[in-house]
């Protein structure tokens, strides 16, 4: 072929290959075109994988730390309410020794009281009596101080448990408030990350907006606007951001940070409600009352059986079978009968009191087991907790994951022969941020990875 054009060349028309070259200028234009095209929305790609992920890992990381933190408060927690509960443990312990002594000296004076009332014939036991009762109310005086002792200190532990739940709550609302200030936060510097990846701020004029730019759009179009709405960001799931350009081209970037609200906390709590325990400690304190009046009573009548079995014992001194004996004889049982009516009313209520002192015995033990470690609650609220006592946050419901989404969308420009255009470019990024962290047991070790990103 070349042979037969060299041989010919001089039958062919000079420039006729000029049109060929035309042809191949327009094709290597094209194709620049195209290459910067591809170039372009390559660049884009590789600015919106790189905000959605730097977007991801940091909403992870803020929620890992926000969960961290939360561990370690509730750390705290728990050694607070331990604490709580041995001192208020000591509490009780004394008010059972008090208990105890109160009622083995009533038991005491009740013994003694039930003899005396056994002796029999009246008269000539009269002066046995009188020994045995005088030596019986002194015990009810040794109950009565321990009884007080008693309801002294079921006041201090009232004081105790409340001090110790507000405590409790306030650690539970600062713990609630801390989690969902950090999903605040992250959410926050997620768009930020978004944003400030995305290549947005390259694009954009430096400076300010002039004062007659009246297109938002075309106000948007500087880097100040667009720094001042970086700062305007708060803890919503969408932003936007739009502009134009010189060109009058429009261009977006689309911000979405997703992660679970933080509202549902998983409490463990004490065995009793807060109003079951200031039940069982206010009954137990009514009862004491009770006991206190009725042995004081009790006490009365021990005394006045004493004086009359006292005044028996001296009549009998002179009863003999004379006649001024037999006056004494008599006088001598019926002062012993009058004394022996005391004891019977006497004798009851002291019983009765045993078994109330029993009955707040029990009262005692149930308030301080129910102070122990209980069910578990779920508490959507700051005071979804009121009506308990709160031992320590057991969980805090949450999946630990993050999605960023973000999508970038170009207007293309008129080059006369060519028209670009471009297409709108979306990426995305998933973070667990649960690492080895748990809430309780308290182990902060949340930690931010990424499990799923677009394969495009």
């Amino acid at each position: 072929m070349f042979t037969y054009f060299h041989d010919h060349k001089n039958k062919y028309n000079k420039g006729q290959l000029a049109p060929i070259y035309i042809l191949i200028l327009v094709i290597v234009i094209i194709m620049a075109m195209v290459t910067v095209n591809l170039s372009k929305v390559a660049m884009v790609k590789t600015d919106t994988s790189n905000s959605a992920d730097a977007g991801a890992i940091a909403t992870g990381a803020i929620m890992a730390n926000a969960f961290n933190s939360a561990a370690v408060q509730n750390s705290q927690m728990i050694t607070t309410y331990w604490s709580a509960y041995a001192s208020i443990a000591v509490m009780f312990s004394y008010a059972f020794v008090k208990l105890t002594m109160a009622y083995t000296s009533a038991s005491f004076a009740l013994a003694r009281a039930t003899f005396a009332l056994g002796l029999q014939p009246p008269c000539q036991t009269s002066c046995g009596a009188y020994a045995i009762m005088e030596a019986t109310y002194l015990p009810l005086t040794s109950a009565l101080l321990n009884i007080a002792s008693v309801i002294t200190t079921i006041y201090a532990i009232g004081i105790a448990i409340l001090s110790a739940s507000v405590v409790q709550h306030y650690y539970y609302a600062s713990i609630r408030k801390m989690a969902i200030k950090g999903r605040s936060s992250s959410i926050r510097n997620g768009h930020g990350f978004v944003f400030s990846n995305s290549g947005t701020g390259q694009k954009l004029k430096a400076g300010s907006p002039p004062a007659d730019a009246g297109d938002s759009l075309k106000r948007n179009g500087y880097r100040d606007s667009y720094v001042n709405f970086l700062d305007g960001i708060g803890d919503d799931e969408y932003y936007n951001y739009s502009w134009k350009d010189g060109e009058d081209r429009s261009h977006s970037v689309d911000s979405r940070v997703h992660t679970n609200k933080v509202e549902d906390f998983e409490l463990t709590v004490a065995v009793l409600p807060s109003f079951a325990e200031t039940a069982a400690l206010a009954a137990a304190k009514y009862l004491l009352g009770t006991v206190v009046t009725n042995l004081t009573l009790v006490k009365a009548d021990y005394i006045a059986a004493e004086g009359e079995f006292a005044l028996a014992c001296e009549n009998f001194l002179c009863c003999n079978p004379t006649p001024a004996g037999a006056a004494c004889c008599i006088a001598c049982d019926a002062l012993a009968l009058k004394g022996k009516g005391w004891l019977i009313p006497a004798i009851a209520n002291n019983s009765a009191d045993l078994m109330i002192m029993t009955g707040v015995f029990a009262l005692l033990v149930g308030a301080l087991a129910g102070l122990l470690p209980g069910p578990t609650i779920t508490a959507s609220g700051e005071w979804d907790d009121a009506m308990f006592f709160d031992c320590w946050v057991n969980d805090i419901k949450h999946d630990h994951l993050v999605r960023v989404d973000t999508k970038q969308t170009h207007a293309g420009g008129d080059l006369g022969l060519w028209k670009s255009s471009y297409p709108d470019t979306a990426s995305y990024a998933v973070v667990d941020f649960s690492g080895r962290g748990t809430i309780f047991p308290p182990n902060p070790r949340y930690g931010s990875d990424i499990v799923e990103v677009d394969s495009n």
